[in-house]
């Protein structure tokens, strides 16, 4: 598999769920939202041919209503309470949620990265692109109330630059001061500016 690269992508992911991805995308959109273009997105991997939720989430819907290999839907309303919605709402002048079976996900990953200018920093919430991206930068998020480590997070922690308990202030803080934004040759890059 080709490993692709993407210096202007902050790839997020989770130990489980519930434990800050899209706050911390939000906050990241928040203090980058004057200084440069943000674009979401949000990418829910469907493992099963049944399209039964491994998520744990049977009510959603995200995988039941599902149909085809993959399929791309830019979020247009920034008050209906999902997490794209979220991202929008912190500034993120455009949110795709990709939904796609876990063999799609390269073809499905380039068909929306297409969709995105170089010069757009991409706020990426998976776990399951770790396997075949190489972002600017790689955040995993966590609570420390919460123990279990969900199987996917666990390749994105070995890669991940940092890790951020979003339950504690001094944690997200620290992780959003250490993340910059360069230009460079035409494009964005995200860069590690200060490690505490």
């Amino acid at each position: 598999m080709r490993v692709m690269y993407v210096p202007n992508m902050l790839l997020v992911g989770a130990t489980a769920r519930n434990t800050g991805k899209t706050t911390f995308c939000a906050e990241f959109i928040r203090k980058w939202r004057e200084a440069c273009d943000v674009t979401g997105v949000k990418i829910t991997t469907i493992h099963t041919d049944d399209n039964h939720c491994h998520h744990g989430d049977d009510g959603c819907g995200a995988c039941t209503s599902f149909d085809g290999d993959y399929e791309i839907i830019e979020e247009r309303n920034s008050s209906c309470g999902k997490d794209t919605c979220s991202l929008l709402q912190a500034g993120a002048l455009r949110v795709f949620w990709v939904r796609t079976k876990v063999l799609r996900l390269a073809e499905a990953t380039e068909s929306v990265m297409s969709l995105i200018p170089k010069n757009s920093v991409v706020v990426c919430e998976s776990n399951s692109l770790s396997g075949f991206i190489t972002p600017g930068v790689i955040v995993v998020t966590h609570r420390s109330d919460v123990a279990d480590i969900k199987p996917s997070a666990k390749p994105m922690l070995e890669k991940a630059d940092f890790t951020v308990d979003v339950s504690d202030p001094e944690s997200l803080d620290a992780a959003l001061g250490s993340i910059g934004v360069e230009t460079a040759d035409g494009g964005i890059l995200l860069t590690i500016v200060n490690r505490s």
